[in-house]
């Protein structure tokens, strides 16, 4: 247990480090400026949804459902469970994902009100928000799978999915910045 306790604290230290770097990489590539202003919108807004679908109740509910259905029926009885969550998950972000990117411009106005008048940074936002909310499935997927690796005891692979997205994102951004 004290190694699971150490591995985790390790990999959520790593984590904020790595963000750190990310989000100074982020004002270094980006600068300050409409489009900037456009990408945090655009990059906030799936944040969000996923801070209330994947991460809020889906979580709690998901890793005691797991760990239930494996102590009743075993392991592979708990594997068909997380398959049926996951084509329910599947189908409820496309689902979401269709309806925001139609009304997207209402989502934007919503959620970056100053944006509405403003004939850069709005439609920036609009069209940055239709290319990363994409994003709000494939986190989803990955939050799922952490939940069924944190149910079997494997927390450190859990715990270093966000340093993986950062250092992604870092890369990301080290690419982009040699195309301006």
């Amino acid at each position: 247990m004290i190694k699971n306790i150490f591995s985790v604290s390790a990999l959520t230290l790593l984590s904020r480090l790595f963000g750190f770097v990310r989000d100074l990489m982020f004002a270094a590539v980006l600068g300050a400026g409409p489009l900037a202003d456009a990408f945090f919108v655009a990059f906030r807004i799936p944040n969000q949804f996923r801070a209330i679908f994947a991460e809020g109740a889906f979580s709690a509910a998901f890793v005691p459902g797991f760990a239930k259905v494996a102590a009743e029926r075993g392991q592979n009885a708990a594997l068909v469970f997380a398959d049926r969550i996951f084509a329910f998950l599947l189908i409820a972000q496309l689902v979401l994902l269709a309806v925001a990117i139609v009304f997207m411009p209402t989502v934007v106005g919503l959620m970056a009100p100053g944006f509405a008048d403003d004939p850069v940074r709005f439609p920036a936002a609009v069209e940055l928000t239709r290319i990363t909310f994409p994003y709000l499935a494939l986190v989803s997927l990955v939050i799922l799978l952490s939940g069924v690796l944190n149910a079997v005891g494997r927390f450190a692979a859990a715990a270093a999915t966000q340093v993986v997205l950062s250092v992604g994102i870092i890369g990301a951004l080290l690419l982009a910045a040699n195309f301006q």
